[in-house]
């Protein structure tokens, strides 16, 4: 029970590493609010959830995007909840497209999404996280933010000014006591991933040889958001089964 009595807030709750990680943490004790832009998929999170014990389970549409959205997120929290201890900022896609192929219509929405629905998302809770006295936020970024793909270059941006803002986030929350990290994750298997042209490329140049399951990554969130990670800020935490400790191109399990 390694959250026991806190309160957590996810995005991107209605599949994938969200929904892991929302499973996980109420099995550790939490009480789990799960927000996602699909509203079936953060209601079925949310079922599973009551299934599981966690009655107190609650889902909140949000368009991580949207500051309107996020305020109206922060302000139903207010209303149903004293506090805020743990924030999962989550939420993200991908479209994959070269720097030459890239629109300002992917741009604007690989920014939004990826990077500014981490920004809104803290700025808009940090309130009810302050009233605890502590807390935790992760941020979740990619190995692309550290190494950069050249097939999805609004990705990887937005990726990459997550780790920046993670450094300038902790540095700047840590008078309230509250630690911010960043996780960056390899290949997930995940219906995001599920079509992915590349995808056996993918698991040929991973050491470990396979794409990790969403538990896989929801584990070191958990570390990350408990107490056992209370001297860890402003760290960046990968999670890709070996692919960014290797000279890139060197490796192939071919």
């Amino acid at each position: 029970m390694r959250l026991k009595d806190k309160i957590s807030v996810i995005t991107g709750a209605g599949s994938g590493i969200g929904r892991a990680t929302a499973l996980l943490f109420a099995r550790e004790g939490s009480r789990v609010i799960c927000v996602d832009i699909n509203e079936q998929g953060g209601k079925e999170t949310v079922e599973m959830l009551k299934k599981q014990g966690e009655q107190n389970a609650l889902f909140i549409r949000a368009d991580v995007s949207k500051s309107e959205d996020v305020q109206r997120l922060a302000e139903e929290c207010q209303r149903s909840l004293e506090k805020v201890d743990i924030l999962f900022n989550n939420a993200g896609f991908v479209i994959r497209e070269t720097f030459e192929a890239t629109t300002e219509e992917t741009w604007a929405g690989m920014v939004g999404t990826n990077l500014t629905g981490i920004f809104l998302g803290s700025k808009y809770l940090l309130p009810l996280m302050k009233k605890s006295g502590a807390g935790s936020i992760i941020n979740h970024s990619s190995i692309d933010g550290l190494l950069g793909n050249p097939q999805d270059a609004a990705y990887s941006a937005a990726k990459g000014g997550i780790i920046q803002l993670t450094h300038v986030m902790a540095c700047n929350l840590a008078k309230y006591n509250i630690r911010v990290n960043c996780l960056c994750s390899g290949g997930v298997a995940t219906g995001m991933t599920a079509n992915l042209p590349i995808r056996d490329k993918l698991v040929a140049v991973t050491p470990l040889g396979r794409m990790a399951q969403p538990e896989e990554i929801a584990y070191p969130v958990l570390f990350l958001a408990s107490d056992e990670a209370s001297y860890v800020n402003g760290a960046t935490l990968v999670v890709d089964g070996g692919r960014t400790g290797i000279t890139q191109g060197t490796f192939s399990r071919a």
